[in-house]
């Protein structure tokens, strides 16, 4: 009777997990920061991404880039959460931050390229390669919304 409950926990607990903890819902989603962040940045005026995370870097992923993890290989983070990130980049309209501690993504921002313009970023300068920025760089928004790393 004992073996019996403890399978049925083992399976019911491994069901929950397929179903509520892989899944993006338990990634921190910092949309609402970010954006809140953004919406307060003038032209020219300078900003840094380090003030709502943990994060010692940040990762751009461009609209289109369905390709970013084979390139990234080296990320941590469930293989669900991958092909969520990776079905947002057929929306020409959105680019995502994944932030990053060490190699493992601790949250997430969908970003509007209308509200700012990511995409692009690491043609800058060179020394960023694959779309990747510490979260205390500066950058700063330009009059069509388009962000730059400050020289």
């Amino acid at each position: 009777m004992i073996s019996l409950a403890i399978i049925l926990v083992g399976v019911l607990g491994g069901i929950y997990y397929r179903f509520f903890f892989d899944n993006r819902f338990f990634l921190k989603n910092d949309t609402k920061e970010v954006v809140s962040l953004l919406s307060d940045i003038n032209a020219g005026e300078k900003f840094d991404l380090s003030s709502f995370t943990k994060a010692d870097s940040v990762f751009v992923v461009e609209p289109y880039n369905d390709k970013f993890f084979e390139t990234n290989s080296h990320l941590k983070l469930l293989d669900c959460i991958k092909r969520s990130i990776e079905h947002m980049t057929i929306y020409d309209g959105w680019c995502q931050l994944l932030f990053v501690k060490g190699n493992k993504v601790v949250s997430f921002a969908e970003i509007n390229r209308n509200v700012a313009d990511f995409c692009g970023i690491d043609t800058c300068r060179t020394d960023y390669p694959n779309p990747k920025f510490s979260v205390k760089t500066a950058l700063f928004l330009d009059e069509s919304k388009k962000v730059h790393l400050r020289q």
